[in-house]
């Protein structure tokens, strides 16, 4: 490897083109960066002749053609090298608008492109796909919205509002041009076209400061196939996957976790099979098992691609069914088990799903067994057992059902599995489920767990009736209130304090209503007036009662615990 300080000018003059390889991140600098790399430039042009290092540039010469450009591939700075291009296309169209043509036609022409080359040899800067039309829309100030979410797009316009704001005086635009072509000291760090572009690059990132697990699954899949492949397979296969990815992600509004979300299918993937691993060692377990793979003839690493994108889908359906699942009954139980906050079963229903797919399971089956899990979940949160063997327990379940005598009934096989654990692994019974429907305290400050709360007596409401009750409005009613007036401390007698500790977040105290703060902590006898006049089947119970205390809230509570043991049996 050859370093030298080089200036943007020698860089980037002749027919040049340097391209940000697929194993690259899309642009990815904030405005922090922008205002830092601004606030440098703004400081080195009050000082005239004064140099700035900013940083290095490590590429890779590739072969070209003696009537072609010279082929670089950037495997470390290209956040900087790009940004340093978007703004000389800033300063560029500043210089036009201010009727400086002939220095903006000069920055382009020597700087942004290779003037007499068609196609991609056109730019001599060609970032990764993802950025690629979003930069030569830049390149070519073709002002396009449909680019204005795009990272690299919002850079340009930042430093094109900075550059109007600026303003230059006459005469000092060139300075400022001089600025950014002679006076930014870069290393360029120029390796050998036989060395791997992709281990070097591994190497400049082991601190894992700046790719995530995903993308480093990504780069190591790319390496692996055939260079001439690589373009298609990005196209019509990773690039769709991450893009389903980014959407899922801007919709939850954490558009910028989609690479979080695209490393956790992949953990999710690795651990279906029973290894426990951890989620940073994604990366370093997908290369293992290539890289074993690879030891075999037959090894196909298309195959191994379409399987990891495979069970990346699956995961998608999962954890946003309402967007990604098309079958609405799987929808429906996708969603409650997001609601009850299980997310570990989704380790075991990977592989579920994918024999769902592969036409070896029945929809019915599919859906009996994610009302299994249900169950196995909700039993277990009444009495208390603990969540933290959960992940165990699902990383081997598949296997464990496999290795059952008649390991065709994978339905079958679930519940005598389950039904066979033991201690903190076990399926409750409906005797320990019951004093937990009775006894525990489930109502919480948390919003999640209170979800979690009204989906139990949302599921509980449907059972009782055949009308469709929407209970989107409505919300956790405690018919002993939160905070006891002296009517109530009547009603419930000497021992109101430790009744009302005891009982008030139990499930036999509360209901859904749509007039919560109506009732609030009113008499019961107002409460079953309004109860009468409710839709909801719950609160018809309370129509010929005249008092609540401790015997009325137990009494209920076994009420609902007969429904519910029908509701999740075992």
């Amino acid at each position: 490897m050859k370093a030298s300080e080089t200036s943007l000018r020698n860089l980037l003059e002749g027919t040049k083109q340097f391209q940000i390889p697929l194993f690259q991140r899309p642009y990815s600098w904030d405005k922090l960066k922008w205002d830092t790399l601004w606030e440098d430039l703004m400081s080195l042009y009050d000082k005239e002749q004064e140099p700035h290092f900013l940083g290095s540039i490590v590429t890779q010469s590739i072969p070209g053609t003696a009537e072609g450009i010279s082929p670089y591939v950037v495997i470390d700075g290209q956040q900087r090298l790009t940004t340093l291009a978007i703004i000389i296309a800033a300063l560029r169209n500043y210089l036009q608008e201010k009727n400086h043509t002939e220095l903006a036609e000069e920055l382009y022409e020597y700087y942004l492109i290779n003037k007499f080359k068609k196609d991609d040899d056109f730019y001599k800067i060609l970032p990764t796909q993802g950025d690629r039309e979003a930069y030569k829309s830049i390149i070519k100030n073709q002002n396009s919205r449909e680019f204005d979410n795009k990272t690299i797009y919002k850079a340009y316009q930042y430093f094109k509002e900075r550059l109007k704001k600026k303003n230059f005086a006459e005469g000092e635009h060139k300075l400022f041009k001089n600025l950014l072509l002679e006076r930014l000291i870069l290393v360029n760090i120029t390796s050998d076209s036989e060395e791997n572009p992709y281990l070097i690059f591994e190497s400049l990132n082991t601190k894992g400061q700046e790719l995530t697990q995903a993308d480093l699954v990504r780069n190591y899949v790319f390496m692996k196939l055939p260079s001439e492949q690589r373009e298609d397979i990005y196209k019509q296969k990773w690039q769709p996957l991450e893009a389903s990815f980014k959407r899922l992600a801007i919709e939850e509004k954490k558009e910028e976790k989609y690479a979080e979300l695209l490393t956790e299918s992949f953990w999710l993937y690795l651990r279906k099979d029973g290894e426990s691993i951890s989620k940073k060692e994604v990366y370093k377990e997908i290369k293992q098992r290539l890289d074993k793979n690879a030891e075999n003839n037959s090894f196909n690493i298309k195959y191994q691609l379409d399987e990891l994108i495979n069970f990346a889908e699956y995961y998608q359906c999962l954890v946003f069914p309402k967007e990604s699942e098309n079958k609405d009954e799987l929808k429906d139980r996708f969603s409650r088990l997001n609601r009850l906050d299980f997310t570990t079963c989704r380790i075991f229903l990977l592989n579920i799903y994918r024999d769902f797919q592969d036409k070896h399971l029945s929809i019915q089956d599919f859906l009996e067994i994610v009302d299994c899990l249900e169950s196995y979940f909700v039993r277990r949160s009444f009495v208390n057992k603990s969540t933290k063997i959960l992940g165990k327990i699902f990383e081997n379940l598949y296997e464990d059902i496999k290795k059952q005598s008649n390991s065709n009934n994978t339905l079958f096989n679930l519940k005598k599995v389950l039904r066979d654990y033991q201690g903190e692994k076990s399926w409750p019974s409906d005797d320990e489920f019951r004093e937990g429907l009775i006894k525990k305290d489930i109502y919480s400050k948390n919003a999640k767990t209170n979800d979690r709360v009204k989906l139990i007596l949302e599921t509980i409401e449907r059972r009782m009736t055949k009308e469709m009750v929407n209970t989107k409005n409505l919300t956790i009613e405690h018919i002993m209130p939160q905070k006891l007036t002296p009517n109530w401390q009547d009603m419930l007698g000497d021992n109101h304090e430790q009744i009302h500790k005891t009982w008030l977040h139990t499930l036999g105290n509360l209901t859904l209503t749509a007039d919560n703060s109506g009732l609030s902590n009113k008499p019961f006898s107002d409460k079953v007036i309004l109860f009468k006049d409710s839709n909801v089947s719950l609160n018809k119970y309370f129509s010929d009662k005249n008092v609540w205390n401790k015997e009325e809230i137990e009494k209920r509570a076994n009420y609902l615990a007969d429904l519910a043991i029908e509701i999740w049996s075992r």
